[in-house]
């Protein structure tokens, strides 16, 4: 299927869904859960590293 105009944003947004996926099956078909020592699923942990390192972030920009 072509859409004129979408051809590098079709692709970015194609590739971002290929890695979000292979993430996904590393972090549940892989020993990497057990190398980081946590009990959260995918979702919970993406959302926690994001905070940290938002919060890392902004005590960066205070001083």
């Amino acid at each position: 299927m072509k859409i004129p105009g979408l051809g590098c944003l079709k692709g970015c947004l194609f590739t971002l869904v290929i890695l979000f996926v292979a993430s996904w099956l590393v972090w549940e078909f892989s020993p990497l859960q057990d190398w980081i020592g946590t009990t959260k699923g995918y979702w919970e942990q993406l959302t926690d590293w994001y905070d940290t390192v938002s919060g890392w972030i902004g005590k960066l920009g205070a001083n």
